[in-house]
């Protein structure tokens, strides 16, 4: 099945009854254990989650979950500034907000801009002259973006388009937990964009705007750790695709390197 990279496989299995199961194996514990361990209470907060049907390990130490298939893809029209794909990742956020936090364990994926993800985004630029200051502008955005790396809440930090289905009973469900983790809310409304974000930010403050009111709504207060939302998901757009290089280096040839070069310069501009 599409949007999987690493080393972790899953197929489809249709069983002799006719229906299907989703089969995933991973040389990581992480999926398995939060499917073990945390989907009661993100049920509880109205999260929508698949089923488990079995998990385990086998001799080669990797580790395997059988999961409900949920046939019915999220619909393109709803890619972008979905209010119930919003509502669910606050009810993720605000649930697990602060000491409210699931413990996710020291081998959960941790989100992280260091400077081996500088370099690697430098290459991108080798030999360009015309973009001799992209180094210190990255640099400099480096820094600014360990605010995203705090662990306020919990997050999926993969609620890209791809990972959203539809139950029969057009319940919205979010899929692919094996990043589930802690960080800033930025992180996982800046995945929910395709692309590489608006070029103007309006995407990015409607978005901000939107979560912004789902807060006062449900629980009368902001946090002040959302006060800079727009930016914040800025320059987490920005860390996404430069991380997703090195997770996931086959989603960047030729012609997606050259759109980057093309593009993000412009971005700093603004930021900067």
């Amino acid at each position: 099945m599409s949007g999987v990279a690493g080393a972790s496989r899953v197929i489809r299995l249709q069983l002799a009854d006719g229906n299907s199961v989703i089969v995933k194996s991973s040389p990581t514990f992480r999926e398995r254990h939060f499917y073990e361990q945390d989907t009661d209470l993100l049920r509880r907060a109205g999260i929508g989650v698949p089923d488990l049907y079995w998990s385990g390990s086998d001799e080669e130490h990797r580790h395997w979950i059988v999961l409900e298939y949920i046939s019915i893809p999220f619909p393109r029209e709803r890619w972008v500034l979905d209010t119930e794909q919003y509502e669910m990742l606050f009810r993720l956020h605000s649930t697990t907000w602060g000491d409210r936090r699931v413990e996710v364990g020291d081998a959960a994926f941790q989100p992280k801009w260091n400077a081996e993800l500088t370099g690697r985004a430098l290459a991108w630029f080798a030999g360009a002259a015309e973009h001799k200051d992209v180094r210190e502008q990255m640099i400099h955005l480096q820094r600014e973006a360990q605010f995203l790396f705090e662990p306020l809440c919990c997050l999926s930090a993969d609620p890209n388009p791809t990972n959203w289905r539809i139950r029969e009973n057009r319940e919205l469900i979010l899929m692919d937990w094996e990043r589930f983790c802690q960080g800033h809310p930025a992180i996982d409304l800046a995945i929910t964009m395709p692309g590489i974000g608006s070029k103007d930010g309006a995407m990015e403050r409607t978005m901000a705007e939107m979560y912004i009111r789902l807060w006062q709504k449900n629980t009368g207060s902001v946090p002040t750790e959302l006060d800079a939302l727009e930016r914040g998901n800025r320059v987490a757009k920005l860390w996404e695709f430069i991380a997703n290089a090195k997770v996931a280096p086959a989603l960047y040839p030729h012609d997606t390197v050259a759109y980057i070069v093309r593009e993000l310069p412009s971005l700093f501009d603004q930021l900067l």
